[in-house]
């Protein structure tokens, strides 16, 4: 029998840490001084992006602020005289483990706090054929700390404990994880499918059909290859079940953004 340490368990996020880092990023438009980021320790590949198309989608976002707040300036709207928006700060959070189901579903959901702190949750699947060939292509990642000790989602303690976030980092250092032999079909793979099951539904399924509910390899055998997704789940899933080029899903993000801008948070205030 073969032992795996499993990075991809909700036990590999420090969940109270988490929310209340959101929590502080919402209030000061900033991140905490406690919050060190490892992320520039990775390799980093090419994004498929380049650097005209970044351009444009610059000026695009800023002309359509720019229009918002000129049509709100015009006569019968109400708002003559109004004083420009506040500067706002965008922050974006990227994470394998960052969506709860509907309340209705799951109002205890470990992952509640996180949820409520994300303004657009935006998903991108990725179908398994694909997931397995990406992560066995890299050579690995920056870890923090030592390997969880596995134990099932929705029984996660709770996070409502206060955390220090002015405070010195004294998180556990960084270690660096290579997956091996086997890891994708063995934990990936059934993690993602089982922690998902609310938002996967069996492959050729429509969205009226009830939620998963199985061991893990039965749910792992329904969903094929994992881009059947519920699209009333409370999360905007990405066009192209998990095909579409960069360049697409980049356009398609900034759009969703832009309209939550534009419906949410841009108002003017007399």
């Amino acid at each position: 029998m073969v032992s795996f340490q499993d990075w991809d368990t909700i036990d590999a996020i420090d969940v109270k840490f988490l929310s209340s880092a959101l929590s502080y990023i919402r209030d000061h438009g900033q991140l905490p001084p406690r919050l060190k980021s490892i992320q520039d320790l990775n390799e980093k590949s090419d994004s498929g992006v380049d650097e005209g198309t970044i351009l444009q989608l610059q000026q695009e976002v800023g002309g359509r602020l720019r229009s918002l707040f000129q049509q709100q300036q015009q006569p019968g709207s109400g708002n003559q005289g109004a004083r420009a928006p506040a500067k706002r700060t965008i922050a974006f959070l990227e994470g394998f483990l960052l969506y709860s189901p509907p309340e209705s579903e799951d109002k205890d959901h470990v992952l509640r706090s996180v949820h409520k702190n994300i303004d657009v949750h935006l998903f991108l699947p990725a179908p398994y054929d694909m997931v397995k060939s990406r992560r066995e292509g890299r050579s690995g990642y920056v870890t923090s700390g030592p390997a969880p000790e596995p134990t099932s989602l929705p029984q996660r303690s709770s996070v409502s404990d206060e955390v220090d976030l002015e405070g010195e980092d004294d998180r556990p250092p960084q270690n660096f994880w290579t997956d091996p032999p086997g890891y994708v079909d063995d934990i990936v793979w059934p993690r993602y499918v089982q922690d998902h099951a609310w938002l996967i539904l069996p492959e050729g399924e429509s969205q009226k059909s009830n939620t998963l509910s199985a061991d893990s390899q039965e749910l792992v055998n329904k969903v094929g290859q994992g881009v059947n997704l519920r699209t009333n789940a409370g999360v905007i899933v990405a066009p192209g079940e998990g095909t579409k080029p960069m360049v697409d899903i980049l356009k398609w993000a900034v759009e969703e953004v832009l309209k939550y801008l534009e419906r949410n948070i841009l108002e003017v205030h007399e």
